[in-house]
Formats: structure tokens, C-alpha cells, sequence
């Protein structure tokens, strides 16, 4: 049941990214639902799981785009790994540390992105000041978004009866 909660909230996330236009004031940037639902993978569930959703959640966010497959995907996971292993020490259940979470994430896929097509000289001349600009964006986005991905995916789960690992 929970690949197919998981399977929903990225699909449902990608057609939400999708159909949410891109705010030219915030360099272009979308908002990041795919990558709060790989957030929300990694605070809660173990490793597998985590890295399942971090590369699903790549994969279709780079079909959607122009980017090559897969790079999104390596900088969820990551992300999503740095998570798994420091979640311990988290308050998971804050709203104020998935949106933190939500904007370091996004940031961090960015300037990892952006790295990554430079390297290959797949990266147009873009400025670096508009690639602070598009991290900036996506960051606050991300803060937005986060907390409001976290409470949908939660209630979800709640509603068809799947409890987490530490409530059992």
C-alpha cells in the first residue's frame, strides 16, 4: 500500500508541477512538489524507500523538463541520503523543519544541477547571478511547499490506515 500512496502523491505532484506556471520573478522557478515528496520519503521511511521516491520523483521531474535523465534523480538522492542519515537528530514532525528542509533541498538541486550540465558543457552561458536567482526561487518555493506536501501526504496515509514505523 505504500508504494501505491507513494506512486499517487508523485503522480498527482507531476501533474500539479506541471500545470503551475513558472514565476518569471522568481527565475523561472516552479514550484518543487516532486522533490517535497521526496522530502517526505526521507524523513519518514527507511533508506529504500527514500532513495525509491528520490529517483522516481527525478526522473519524472526531468522528463518534464529539458534536462538530461537522471540528474535530477542523483541530486534527490543526495539529498534524500543526507537526510535518512541526520533525521535522528530532527524534530521530523515540524512544520518549520520541512519547510528549512523544503528550501535547502531545492537550493541544493539547483546549484547540483547546474554543476552537473556545466561539467558536460550542456549548460548554456547562464550567469551565475541568474542561477542564484533561479536557487533563490526555488528555495522559497520549496519553503512554501514543503510543509504544505508533508501535511497532504500525511493526512493521505492516515486516511487509508498506515501507520508509522515508530507508532507501531
Amino acid at each position: 500500500m505504500t508504494a501505491a500512496i507513494m506512486i499517487f502523491l508523485l503522480l498527482v505532484g507531476a501533474l500539479i508541477q506541471g500545470l503551475i506556471p513558472a514565476a518569471a520573478w522568481l527565475g523561472l522557478s516552479k514550484p518543487p512538489i516532486l522533490q517535497a515528496v521526496a522530502l517526505y520519503y526521507a524523513l519518514i521511511y527507511p533508506r529504500g524507500m527514500a532513495v525509491t521516491a528520490a529517483i522516481l520523483a527525478g526522473v519524472i521531474q526531468d522528463t518534464m523538463s529539458l534536462f538530461p535523465v537522471g540528474t535530477s534523480s542523483l541530486c534527490l538522492v543526495v539529498f534524500a541520503l543526507f537526510v535518512v542519515q541526520t533525521r535522528e537528530t530532527m524534530f521530523r514532525d515540524s512544520f518549520l523543519t520541512v519547510a528549512v528542509l523544503g528550501a535547502s533541498m531545492a537550493a541544493f538541486t539547483t546549484f547540483g544541477l547546474y554543476g552537473m550540465l556545466s561539467l558536460n558543457s550542456l549548460a548554456a552561458d547562464m550567469p551565475l547571478w541568474w542561477v542564484a536567482l533561479k536557487a533563490g526561487g526555488n528555495a522559497l518555493l520549496g519553503l512554501m511547499v514543503a510543509p504544505l506536501v508533508w501535511w497532504m501526504a500525511d493526512t493521505l496515509e492516515r486516511h487509508v490506515g498506515l501507520t508509522r514505523a515508530e507508532e507501531r
